[in-house]
């Protein structure tokens, strides 16, 4: 079973590929999710984009724990976090799961959701993240100097 990633293609590759988790609250409607992140975003080679509801879920130590990654007093929504995306770390954060959950992977078990949970786990790490930018312009412009580095070099 695979998950969201071609993690073959992904060890190959020569580009560095970056995934952004847009961090919202429950106010942001999918029109707009939709025409102010997602297309923009889309537009841009070797990213991949996932949204997170900041919502009752997030108790107040997750909450603590990126005001101090981020270095902000208030977090204001939109706000978008970008992580590098490792093979490796995918296949490690799987390979993990189906030795916790031995019979499910013995027996085939394991759902395409759960396996996609495992790789988002894996990419979007708050300690491991390489920016967090305010807006989409903000974050488009890193990504591309970053994947304008990769290219010149």
């Amino acid at each position: 079973m695979e998950g969201m990633f071609n993690l073959k293609s992904l060890k190959k590759s020569p580009i560095q590929t970056y995934a952004v988790a847009c961090y919202t609250d429950e106010s942001l409607s999918r029109e707009t999710h939709d025409n102010q992140i997602a297309y923009p975003l889309a537009d841009l080679d070797n990213v991949n984009l996932t949204v997170e509801i900041l919502d009752a879920e997030w108790n107040d130590l997750q909450r603590a724990t990126l005001h101090e990654i981020m270095n902000e007093k208030e977090l204001q929504f939109p706000f978008f976090i970008i992580n590098e995306i490792h093979a490796e770390d995918i296949k490690k954060g799987i390979k993990r799961y189906k030795k916790e959950h031995p019979f499910k992977n013995l027996f085939g078990t394991i759902s395409f959701e759960e396996i996609l949970d495992v790789e988002s786990r894996a990419i979007f790490q708050l300690h491991e993240a390489v920016a967090y930018k305010q807006t989409v312009a903000e974050t488009i412009e890193f990504l591309n100097g970053k994947l304008a580095g990769q290219k010149s070099s």
